[in-house]
């Protein structure tokens, strides 16, 4: 935790150790994108984790029948179709794919890249990890030089449904897609993240924050921002890496899931607090919080 950043509440570390060991890892990633990487290995479960993480934004159901879309489009082998396709291939596969902004020619667009950074490197991980600096604090460096290789390989970074699916993590945003594909690929096989890319340190990863764990890690003193962006996502992390140093992100997963459960309302509900494993940690449930109000 930074030194100017927030106190965390006592027995916030107990409790999320707690929360963490009643997790049912597996069956969460049954209704988590990451559930679909899962049912592939090697190349083509890396590439489906990009995929996965690139569509990841709505509502779980709808984002994971996009991704199934796409892999239906690509007879479910999208490493194997991007090491062998032209531009346009995807686009006259799936003519009428729509996924809210994204359109069939971003996804070609992006398979285009991957397929490219993959011929260059030898593999996605190899691309990622040369982009890795001995000095580098977290994952942010690493990722800024990946993204603008898949931009540059892409040849349709003007499209603005291009930029949005390669978000860059130069304009110092919160990135939370790219994070969460990092945490799939370098946490070690739990039931739910990947373990594919050993070469990326556990330590280096970096919190990814949506609009439900924004709120949360607020709830919970990880922070004291605002805004959701890199810093908040930052200033989360340095939190929890007091809490275990070399694996900050085991309590990602746990937490996000309690806004995708709805086992938490951003504000007191005793019908849902009364079961929750965070009760007496959290802004709405401590002490002059939100229960007493």
């Amino acid at each position: 935790m930074t030194a100017s950043g927030p106190a965390m509440a006592p027995g916030l570390a107990d409790a999320l150790w707690r929360l963490d060991a009643d997790f049912d890892r597996a069956a969460a990633a049954e209704k988590d994108p990451v559930g679909i990487a899962r049912r592939f290995t090697g190349a083509e479960q890396v590439v489906v984790a990009h995929l996965c993480a690139m569509l990841a934004y709505g509502s779980v159901g709808l984002i994971r029948r996009a991704i199934e879309a796409v892999l239906d489009a690509v007879d479910g082998a999208p490493a194997a179709f991007a090491a062998d396709m032209r531009p346009g291939d995807f686009v006259r596969r799936a003519p009428g794919f729509v996924y809210r902004m994204t359109r069939a020619e971003d996804v070609d667009a992006v398979f285009v890249a991957m397929g490219q950074a993959r011929r260059q490197f030898g593999s996605l991980e190899a691309a990622f990890v040369d982009g890795v600096g001995a000095n580098d604090a977290d994952v942010r460096p690493a990722l800024e030089r990946y993204v603008a290789t898949l931009r540059a390989a892409s040849g349709a970074v003007e499209r603005r449904g291009v930029r949005y699916l390669l978000a860059d993590p130069a304009t110092g945003s919160a990135t939370k897609r790219w994070h969460l594909l990092l945490r799939w690929l370098a946490r070690p096989d739990d039931g739910a993240d990947l373990g594919c890319w050993p070469r990326v340190s556990t330590s280096q990863l970096v919190m990814p924050l949506d609009t439900h764990t924004s709120f949360l890690v607020r709830a919970l003193g990880l922070t004291d921002r605002a805004t959701v962006d890199y810093r908040m996502a930052r200033q989360a992390t340095d939190a929890l890496a007091a809490i275990c140093a070399d694996d900050p992100l085991r309590f990602d997963m746990p937490l996000c899931h309690l806004g995708i459960e709805r086992a938490c309302m951003h504000r007191y509900d005793e019908a849902v607090c009364g079961r929750c494993g965070l009760r007496g940690v959290c802004r709405w449930t401590a002490p002059g919080g939100g229960a007493s109000a």
